[in-house]
């Protein structure tokens, strides 16, 4: 792993990491540094910087916290970051006019919050939700609210995800349901095996048989929407069903923000669908930051792989969704890479697992 400050490329580190995440906007890293005697220290909290991983840029972002141990003979320095999109995630917003209209889109949103907030950041739209209808939903943040958290909401109720790339701005995705071409191998007897440890979790706790969101809905629509009652808009919602799930296991959820019957029922499908991908993970520690069976790219978040692993008896595709780039002088490169279901963050339908039972609470 390498770390570029100022056009500087430092390796000689005594360990580091860096975290790449799917389902979270700012990915971090954190590097530690030995030297002898007084000799002086390269990095200063603030300074911009990039991480790179066998060659390849994975983050852009800025040193946040500088630490130092020492004795007479030497430092030991630890420093810790984030991506760019840190400072969005960080910031909260302050007067903003009522911003809706018929060509709102998300992205335009978004960068509405990032050019309030003076900040250097683009936005990639992969995803390409639908535009906002203002007969549904107004769009107004309220002062002193967190920017990330006010346009998460509303990432959430389009079910998309809001990630960073290597370049360090905002990239708006789904599961692309893209297949990578390498494999995460533990095959007893194999002699080409990836894979040094793993886990696989599959928990049912945090799932429920219904997810019912509710949410008031907005009488000053009336007037765009032209045929809704008031009586209508008092009581707007949406009901999913896992079927995996044993009836009477039930979640109620009474969202902040206005939304729209169908805006609920959605909400409600990623609800359910975000759980039940977080009720399925499979771990595994690998000897290497590249792939190495069937490919030599290195781990990609939002890719799916092949998972053989007959300790645990699962071969099956699996997304990725987390990666851990790790070294150390004494373990060497590893990767700790995270898998959900390969279905997990995509809009299921109602032949799907999940069900709409209603679009009325």
């Amino acid at each position: 792993m390498m770390l570029e400050v100022n056009g500087d490329r430092f390796t000689n580190f005594v360990s580091g990491e860096c975290d790449i995440r799917l389902d979270a906007l700012s990915n971090s890293f954190k590097f530690e540094l030995s030297t002898k005697g007084s000799q002086d220290i390269p990095f200063l909290a603030g300074q911009p910087c990039s991480v790179y991983v066998d060659g390849e840029k994975v983050l852009t972002g800025s040193i946040e916290q500088w630490t130092q141990d020492h004795d007479e003979t030497s430092h030991t320095i630890t420093i810790s970051g984030r991506d760019n999109t840190a400072k969005l995630v960080d910031s909260t917003i302050g007067v903003i006019d009522q911003v809706f209209g018929d060509d709102l889109t998300l992205k335009s949103l978004i960068e509405l919050i990032i050019d309030h907030l003076g900040l250097n950041l683009k936005v990639i739209d992969e995803a390409m939700p639908e535009p906002f209808n203002p007969a549904q939903e107004v769009v107004n943040p309220e002062q002193g609210e967190n920017a990330f958290q006010f346009i998460e909401k509303h990432a959430r109720k389009r079910q998309v995800l809001l990630t960073s790339n290597a370049d360090g701005n905002i990239v708006i995705t789904k599961n692309t349901g893209n297949f990578a071409a390498g494999v995460v191998q533990h095959s007893i007897g194999a002699n080409d095996n990836n894979v040094i440890s793993a886990s696989f979790n599959y928990d049912n706790t945090k799932r429920y048989n219904r997810y019912i969101v509710a949410s008031q809905g907005i009488p000053v629509a009336l007037n765009l929407a032209g045929d809704s009652s008031l009586a209508s808009l008092v009581n707007q919602g949406g009901v999913v069903v896992d079927g995996d799930i044993v009836e009477g296991r039930q979640l109620y959820l009474i969202v902040q923000s206005t939304a729209s019957d169908d805006e609920s029922l959605m909400h409600a499908q990623w609800i359910a669908d975000v759980r039940r991908a977080r009720g399925l993970i499979y771990k595994a520690t690998t000897d290497r930051f590249r792939v190495g069976v069937k490919s030599d790219d290195i781990w990609r978040i939002n890719m799916i792989y092949n998972i053989v692993d007959d300790f645990v008896g699962k071969i099956e595709p699996m997304l990725c969704n987390s990666i851990k780039f790790r070294m150390n002088e004494s373990t060497g490169r590893t990767s700790l890479v995270e898998f959900v279901g390969q279905r997990a963050y995509t809009s299921f339908q109602p032949q799907d697992q999940f069900s709409q039972v209603s679009s009325r609470v």
